[in-house]
């Protein structure tokens, strides 16, 4: 097997988003809807106050929290384990889809994050120069898509985490296997 060479942030980006399974997966995933849900429910907390502190003061803790946690799932399991979770083929690999699922994690926080920095730096009042009432019109759409991806992204820290419980799973099983093998090994001596 040839060895993938080196890709690009993009290529790496584009892979992590075939991975994931594209903007089929996000729209008819239940981790949108939920987000849609949620931000429907909240429409008064982004909507009449500015939701972007929010987004602001929990998202850079959220971030590290998330890429700590990406760091301890590459040191996970033993070689052998992450040999028995790899594939040749990246886009079935579960190894690679949990590493997905980290990095589009985090790429929808770091979006959600710059969206809210934006949403505030373009928070104010446009004076005579642009009309108010085009501005006040699209202001409730832009404030909710900034909503909804912050919400999104947080759904997506539950469907990481329950990637790493699977993986814990097929850890347990694998050493349970393991220990089983070497049991009747040395029983067979």
């Amino acid at each position: 097997m040839k060895t993938p060479g080196p890709l690009t942030n993009l290529q790496l980006l584009l892979l992590t988003w075939r991975v994931i399974g594209g903007w089929r997966s996000v729209y008819c995933g239940k981790d949108f809807w939920a987000a849609a849900v949620v931000t429907a429910l909240c429409t008064r907390l982004w909507y009449a106050t500015p939701w972007w502190a929010d987004v602001i003061s929990v998202t850079p803790s959220l971030l590290g929290f998330t890429l700590s946690g990406f760091a301890i799932f590459l040191s996970f399991g033993s070689d052998e384990f992450k040999t028995a979770i790899s594939s040749s083929d990246e886009l079935k690999s579960p190894y690679v889809s949990t590493s997905a699922a980290f990095m589009a994690f985090v790429f929808f926080q770091v979006l959600a994050l710059l969206y809210a920095l934006c949403a505030k730096a373009l928070a104010f009042d446009p004076g005579p120069c642009l009309s108010k009432t085009q501005i006040q019109s699209l202001t409730p759409a832009a404030d909710a898509i900034g909503f909804l991806l912050f919400v999104y992204s947080l759904m997506l820290a539950l469907r990481a985490a329950l990637r790493i419980f699977r993986l814990s799973r097929w850890l347990n099983w694998y050493s349970v296997v393991q220990a089983e093998r070497a049991k009747a090994a040395s029983h067979k001596d």
